[in-house]
C-alpha cells in the first residue's frame, strides 16, 4: 500500500531517509520501556494474587548454652498455632515442615549440608478469611505475650509499598513513552515540512490541474508511513534479542519476585503492535501536517 505511484518526486528529498533511523531508535526505546512496564505489572499482579489475605508467623530458634533447643522452639510454635487457630477471621494456620523450608531456601542458598547446618526458624503459613476483619495489632500483641520469640509478617504492608513503587515506575514509563511519541511526531513534522518546501512548485502545478489538498496529503501519509515502517521494523527486531536474553535469565531464577515477571499473550500482542502503531502515527502526523501547511501556502 505504501509503494503506490506518487505524483511527487520523493526520491529527491535529502532528509527522507533521516526519518527511518530516528523511528528505529524511538521504536527500540518504546518497546524496551513497554516490555519493562508490562513485566513489572505482571510480576506485581501474580504476587498480589498469591499473597492476598495471607501472613506469616516466624518462630526464632531458642538457644540454651549455645545450642539450639528445638524442643522448646517446637513448643512455642505449637502455642502460636493454638493462638492463631482461635483467632476470629483466620481460615487456616499451618506449620511448614523442614522439607518445605528447605525447598523455600534452596533457590537462594542452595541445598545439601549448608541447609542442614543452619538454625532455621519455624514458619507458620496463615490464611485469612476473604470477608472477615482481623485485628492484626491485637493478634501481634497476643502472640508476643504468649510466644516471645514469635514475629508476624503482614504481607500486605510491604506489598503496598511495592505497589506504590510500581505506580511511580509506571508514571515514569508513561512519561518516557510520551516523550518518544512527541519526538517521533516532531521529526515527522520536520521532515514533511522540509519536503513540502522542496516540492512546492510541483504541488502548485498539481493544484492547477485540480488536485485537492487531501490527495496530496494522502501521498505524503503513504510516503512517511513507508519510511517509518522501514525504521520501526528493524528497531523492533533489534530489541527482541535483549528481551529474550532477559527473559531466559529471569526464567532461570527459581524463586523471588523476578521469577513472576512474565509476558502473557496480550502483552506479547501489544509489543508486536508497536511497529504498526509507529507507522500509523507517522502517517497521520504527515497527513494533518500537509493539510495544515497547504492551507497556509496555497
Amino acid at each position: 500500500m505504501f509503494r503506490k505511484t506518487s505524483d511527487l518526486p520523493f526520491s529527491k528529498d535529502a532528509l527522507g531517509w533521516f526519518l527511518p533511523f530516528m523511528v528505529m531508535l524511538m521504536v527500540f526505546f518504546a518497546t524496551l520501556t513497554t516490555a519493562g512496564t508490562l513485566s513489572l505489572n505482571s510480576m506485581l499482579s501474580r504476587w498480589s494474587r498469591s499473597l492476598s489475605g495471607t501472613l506469616t508467623v516466624q518462630i526464632l530458634p531458642f538457644e540454651t548454652d549455645g545450642r539450639i533447643d528445638r524442643k522448646r522452639t517446637m513448643q512455642e510454635a505449637e502455642e502460636a498455632l493454638a493462638v492463631l487457630r482461635k483467632t476470629p477471621g483466620i481460615a487456616s494456620a499451618n506449620l511448614l515442615t523442614d522439607r518445605q523450608m528447605k525447598e523455600l531456601l534452596k533457590p537462594w542458598i542452595g541445598g545439601g549440608a549448608v541447609l542442614d547446618d543452619l538454625p532455621l526458624p519455624y514458619l507458620i503459613d496463615v490464611r485469612l478469611m476473604p470477608d472477615a476483619e482481623t485485628d492484626l495489632d491485637m493478634l501481634r500483641t497476643l502472640l508476643k505475650n504468649r510466644t516471645p520469640n514469635a514475629t508476624m509478617d503482614v504481607h500486605k504492608l510491604w506489598l503496598g509499598k511495592l505497589i506504590a513503587l510500581t505506580r511511580r515506575l509506571d508514571g515514569l514509563a508513561s512519561l518516557l513513552l510520551t516523550l518518544v511519541i512527541t519526538s517521533t511526531s516532531i521529526i515527522v513534522i520536520y521532515v514533511t515540512i522540509s519536503s513540502l518546501s522542496v516540492h512546492k512548485p510541483v504541488i502548485e502545478l498539481l493544484h492547477l490541474t485540480g488536485a485537492h489538498d487531501s490527495y496530496i496529503a494522502v501521498q505524503y501519509a503513504r510516503r512517511m508511513g513507508f519510511l517509518a515502517f522501514c525504521g520501526a521494523l528493524p528497531g523492533f527486531l533489534f530489541v527482541l534479542p535483549i528481551l529474550m536474553t532477559l527473559s531466559s535469565a529471569v526464567a532461570g531464577i527459581q524463586g523471588g519476585l523476578l521469577a513472576e515477571a512474565r509476558f502473557d499473550l496480550a502483552a506479547k500482542m501489544l509489543l508486536c503492535m508497536i511497529p504498526l502503531l509507529a507507522t500509523v502515527l507517522a502517517s497521520l502526523t504527515a497527513f494533518w501536517t500537509v493539510r495544515g501547511m497547504l492551507r497556509r501556502l496555497l
